[in-house]
């Protein structure tokens, strides 16, 4: 074999094995996945990944139903709307293991897209629109939302403010509170300061005074 032909070999062998290491995958410490506050309160339109340890047909990744539940294999419907993500993984545990379907399930939960969670609120404020919860918040003071849209105007009717709420099983509420004495400190009677809880979903309408 001549010269040539010796280093044409040498070369062709050289890039094959340069070529096979850069197809190999890179080994390598990977990042852990992205976790959820096991705090955070779960809500309808949330959308979750669920994942069972060692158990990969049952992973599933579903958006929370109107009515607070997901449908999980082996076990279909439950709950998760209303439950912190730790309380929500130990329940599906808890049903695993009550149902025999698995000894000792280990459940990991993790939301992967937040539905938008705001209130509105119309009428005599200064700027009428919605309010954005922030993440790890479940409720808001009625006096801050206020607030927040910029107050009261001269013209607000604030001893008749109305609140909508909407409870997980679609029924609605309607509550009218007077925040004149609220703000002003005056307790109403008969009525506990927790009423004035504002809740993601709610709308709060405030008429004006008629003079």
């Amino acid at each position: 074999m001549s010269r040539t032909s010796i280093f044409l070999s040498v070369t062709l062998l050289l890039g094959s094995a340069v070529l096979a290491s850069a197809l190999e995958p890179v080994s390598g410490p990977v990042g852990p996945p992205a976790t959820t506050d096991p705090s955070y309160r779960l809500s309808p339109g949330d959308t979750v990944s669920i994942s069972v340890f060692g158990e990969s047909d049952l992973s599933a990744s579903q958006t929370i139903a109107r009515s607070g539940e997901v449908r999980l294999a082996l076990i279909g419907e439950i709950i998760l709307a209303g439950k912190n993500v730790r309380e929500a993984e130990h329940a599906i545990e808890g049903t695993y293991r009550d149902r025999q379907f698995l000894r000792t399930p280990v459940v990991t939960l993790t939301v992967t897209s937040y539905f938008p969670r705001e209130i509105s609120v119309l009428g005599a404020v200064r700027t009428p629109g919605t309010v954005v919860f922030p993440r790890d918040v479940t409720s808001l003071d009625i006096v801050e939302v206020i607030t927040r849209v910029g107050g009261f105007l001269p013209i607000s009717k604030s001893d008749a403010v109305t609140i909508t709420h909407r409870s997980a099983d679609g029924k609605e509420t309607v509550t009218t509170v007077d925040l004149e004495n609220t703000i002003t400190g005056r307790r109403q009677a008969g009525r506990e300061r927790a009423d004035l809880s504002i809740y993601p979903g709610d709308r709060i309408w405030v008429p004006e005074r008629l003079f």
